[in-house]
């Protein structure tokens, strides 16, 4: 466990769903209460949602997406011409613009390598395995420079489009060639970011040793939980065109497993022509075993359509999924309590995750006691992570208060942020509660408990 900044214990741990409500009251012995309304409305939170794609090259379009709600970028980064020598430092750059542009416009990466991203592509890989892990360790460098806005790699390298089939060393690719991408992506890539394959059957068997994760392995950060998966076919029913494939393994079966992979590592993917036939609650369901994170925006615009023109639960259809998509936390319950300067401040917050998973990356979370220019800040030791969907999340602080702290009312805030220096203070890399009565403050990202809390 990390140690806490000075002046602030938190201590967070999971408890019984707490009851929704929007009374403030003042309970005996001068415990304020503040409950909280659940909002509606999409909110472009980090790391999760629907993505748009790009390639490498062309990087256009970008400055409207977070208005669309849109923060994740899936780079697609073509390596034809590369298949029997080096990638060019002119096409190392490119990608660098590339995560620069996503950069400058609040974005986080999703990246996928393929020697031909058409139909012609079939076999168009290297032959030679040794070049494609050379590639993979030539853009280890590219990853590191831009690692605080790479949210995920897609394993590809092997096949047209990356997705492993097709290729020059089988359909589907050989282990051998499965493993050389695989740990060789592990490795180049900086932990903790994921990377994601193309089905669940290949992590079984890339890891055909160890056991089903667990969140005490999770925790450890071992490959397996860094290992995800992502569907190109999703909800094309019976099989995902061939996605659920492993011989012995019916759709339930795998769902079952996904369910709990997908509790540590992130999934997905894109939908189909034919994904259009599947009835809407079983999307609705399969998307929350699998834990989906992302979706494609763009494909396949028939399915996706037709989810909005659908009901879910008497509401649309592609509003409730969108809304849904990777995490969504949710603030039930506030107590506080008035402090003397040199005091000790104590906090009870209730959350709960209603999004289909937990977030993927490692997260800041702390307390904010602001008044003008004077602020007390420290980081809890928790792991947003761990705060999957289907419970509440309780976190509970003691806040010092210095003795020179000045009398009068002071705001609380809750700032969910992204751990890296370069934007840990740009508020659209931090996550905003999903409620109608928190005002979130775009250019810090912190969201505003409270605005009374007396210094006295």
């Amino acid at each position: 466990m990390r140690s806490l900044l000075a002046q602030l214990g938190l201590i967070a741990s999971l408890c019984l769903p707490a009851q929704l409500g929007t009374a403030q009251a003042e309970e005996p012995g001068g415990t304020k209460e503040v409950r909280y309304r659940e909002s509606r409305a999409a909110i472009a939170n980090p790391e999760r949602g629907f993505y748009a794609a790009r390639m490498s090259g062309r990087m256009n379009g970008l400055e409207g997406l977070r208005a669309r709600g849109i923060t994740l970028l899936l780079v697609e980064m073509d390596l034809r011409e590369f298949k029997d020598r080096e990638i060019s430092p002119e096409k190392l750059a490119e990608l660098r613009r590339a995560f620069s542009r996503a950069r400058e416009n609040g974005l986080k990466v999703i990246f996928r390598a393929a020697y031909g991203f058409t139909g012609r592509d079939y076999r168009a890989d290297p032959k030679d395995l040794g070049r494609i892990q050379g590639h993979i360790k030539q853009l280890a460098a590219v990853f590191r420079a831009d690692r605080d806005v790479l949210f995920a790699v897609q394993a590809g390298f092997l096949g047209p489009w990356g997705e492993w089939h097709g290729s020059n060393h089988g359909d589907p690719p050989s282990l051998e060639a499965r493993r050389a991408v695989l740990f060789g992506l592990l490795e180049a890539v900086p932990s903790p970011v994921p990377v994601q394959v193309r089905r669940p059957m290949f992590i079984r068997d890339l890891f055909a040793d160890e056991p089903d994760l667990t969140a005490e392995a999770a925790a450890k950060g071992v490959s397996l939980a860094r290992t995800g998966w992502h569907d190109d076919a999703l909800l094309s029913l019976p099989t995902d065109m061939g996605t659920y494939a492993q011989r012995g393994w019916d759709r339930d079966r795998e769902l079952r497993w996904c369910d709990n992979h997908g509790r540590y590592a992130p999934f997905g993917g894109e939908t189909v022509p034919t994904s259009a036939r599947t009835p809407i609650e079983q999307v609705v369901r399969e998307l929350g075993l699998l834990h989906a994170t992302y979706l494609n925006i763009s494909y396949h615009r028939g399915t996706l359509d037709g989810w909005r023109k659908a009901t879910h639960l008497g509401e649309n259809a592609f509003d409730h999924i969108e809304r849904r998509l990777g995490y969504r936390l949710v603030a039930d319950r506030l107590s506080y309590q008035a402090v003397a300067p040199g005091g000790t401040l104590r906090i009870e917050l209730e959350l709960r995750n209603v999004g289909f998973a937990a977030p993927v990356l490692p997260r800041e979370a702390a307390f904010v006691l602001s008044r003008g220019e004077a602020q007390y800040r420290a980081v809890a030791d928790a792991d947003p992570r761990s705060w999957g969907p289907g419970g509440a999340i309780h976190v509970i602080g003691e806040l010092r208060v210095p003795p020179e702290a000045p009398r009068g009312p002071w705001t609380l805030s809750l700032h969910l942020a992204d751990p890296s220096p370069g934007l840990r203070d740009d508020g659209r890399y931090s996550i905003r509660l999903a409620n109608e009565d928190i005002r979130f403050l775009e250019p810090s990202g912190r969201n505003i408990l409270a605005e009374d809390v007396d210094v006295r």
